[in-house]
């Protein structure tokens, strides 16, 4: 809906936010969710308001700070990251006057969960706010509405969520705290409160952090180094690459309980069983996908519009790279169910070090390109960092029979039958719909016949178990 130069312009204030967001809120959400449930089972509900000044106070004064510093440096970001309009440091103003309610919606809705509402967390966070921003985004669009507004128009959700999520957290409090203060211990100190809390919080905080910038900077060093134009074409074709990750995040929330049971039991055999049978689940779910957006690229991408495809080498790049996570399944839970989270950081620091480093070289000398493969880089280092510490340090592995199977049969059929009606009907949106049918008419019965190669089994009755035992 908009010009490349507009869209990237969008895009470059969006991302900004987003890594200002994340380091201000600072993991405020893995705090509030681990100690709010951990002081209701220990009997010491009256910390928890006191839990929640020590958690929100801090971040909502570097809110305001950093919000006062975007306001007034508005103007050299625009002049930065695009043509210096007025129409792109009101944008960036209009984020600066969203970033303290963004902090604070974070922390509510993720108290929502903290204290045991998941279904209003999901309904806020999951479904209302990703529903809302491009309704709101394409109506902006559609009446012909300058950057600032459609930028505003896809913060405000932000705000309507956090009205939500503030009506539901006074209920979920109000019903838990009471029965838990008439059982509570005396409160502990502020003080000795805060040092419980961030001496957890701290890193994780500082990792997710690591994560969202991963994730953006490299949008935003196109936009600086290239053009606003380059950068929107580079974050149509990056967005893509994280769309094939449900199934990761499924097989994290269906087998970390159990994973987690045969860590702490030092049950190294099942925990190698289950995280080398998700694993396989997951090469099954998504390589099918991220080897038909490599072969097929150019076609997808001009969904967008004309000259979108320029960065179908960027997407080819990325989606080959992502088949790597892939087949290291959820190694990041595995060590953190290890107890290993310093190691988890550690690794972010090295990544987050080699991005930076790889992004200033290569952007320059190969724009877009350049930029793919210095994130291609990134990921790759990321998870091999991480699986050989698993296998390594944790004596986990994935290693098996099934494990080659999964690959060899997911590259041969979607990769094989991609790439052969490429060649026939070229990187087309026909030829995609062809690949896709053909190549899920001849995989499926070939996943039904390898049920037993796969171990399939075994997390069905890990699952099964655990329904049993009443801790589903």
């Amino acid at each position: 809906g908009l010009s490349q130069t507009a869209a990237g312009e969008f895009f470059t204030t969006t991302a900004l936010y987003l890594v200002l967001l994340a380091f201000v809120a600072f993991g405020v959400a893995a705090g509030v969710v681990r100690f709010v449930p951990r002081f209701l089972v220990h009997e010491r509900g009256a910390d928890i308001p006191r839990l929640l000044v020590v958690a929100i106070v801090p971040v909502a004064v570097a809110a305001v700070v950093f919000s006062v510093a975007l306001w007034v440096a508005a103007p050299t970001l625009s002049t930065r990251f695009s043509d210096g309009s007025d129409a792109t440091t009101s944008a960036f103003r209009i984020l600066a006057l969203f970033l303290l309610p963004g902090v604070l919606e974070v922390v509510a809705v993720e108290s929502t969960r903290a204290f045991g509402d998941v279904t209003s967390y999901v309904s806020i966070q999951q479904f209302s706010v990703p529903l809302a921003r491009p309704i709101l985004v394409g109506i902006a669009i559609a009446i012909g509405a300058p950057i600032s507004v459609i930028v505003a128009a896809w913060a405000v959700p932000l705000v309507v969520a956090l009205v939500l999520a503030v009506v539901v957290l006074a209920r979920a409090m109000r019903r838990t705290l009471v029965p838990a203060l008439a059982t509570s211990s005396e409160p502990v100190g502020y003080r000795a409160l805060a040092r419980e809390y961030w001496a957890f919080t701290f890193p994780r905080g500082l990792g997710s952090t690591i994560d969202i910038v991963l994730t953006w900077l490299d949008v935003l060093l196109v936009a600086a180094m290239v053009s606003s134009a380059q950068a929107a074409i580079y974050a149509a074709a990056s967005r893509f690459i994280t769309t094939g990750t449900l199934a990761l995040q499924a097989m994290r929330l269906a087998a970390a309980p159990e994973i987690s049971a045969a860590m702490a039991a030092d049950d190294k055999k099942r925990a190698s069983d289950l995280y080398r049978v998700t694993t396989q689940l997951v090469i099954l779910a998504s390589w099918p996908l991220y080897l038909l957006l490599a072969v097929f690229a150019p076609g997808i991408l001009l969904l967008f519009g004309p000259g979108y495809d320029e960065g179908a080498p960027a997407l080819a790049v990325l989606s080959i790279a992502m088949l790597v996570p892939l087949a290291a399944g959820n190694v990041g839970s595995v060590l953190l169910l290890g107890g290993k989270s310093t190691w988890v950081l550690l690794d972010k620091v090295v990544v987050l070090v080699a991005n930076v480093g790889l992004n200033l070289l290569l952007i320059p000398r190969f724009g877009i390109l350049g930029a793919a493969m210095a994130w291609a880089v990134s990921i790759v280092v990321d998870n091999v960092l991480a699986v050989l510490q698993v296998h390594r340090g944790l004596r986990v592995s994935s290693r098996g029979p099934g494990m080659v199977h999964a690959m060899v049969l997911s590259a041969a059929v979607f990769g094989g039958v991609g790439v052969l009606v490429r060649i026939l009907l070229g990187p087309t949106l026909l030829g995609l719909v062809v690949a896709v049918v053909v190549a899920g008419a001849l995989y499926l019965p070939l996943v039904r016949r390898s049920r037993k190669a796969l171990e399939l089994s075994v997390l069905g009755d890990a699952l099964r178990s655990r329904g049993a035992s009443g801790t589903g």
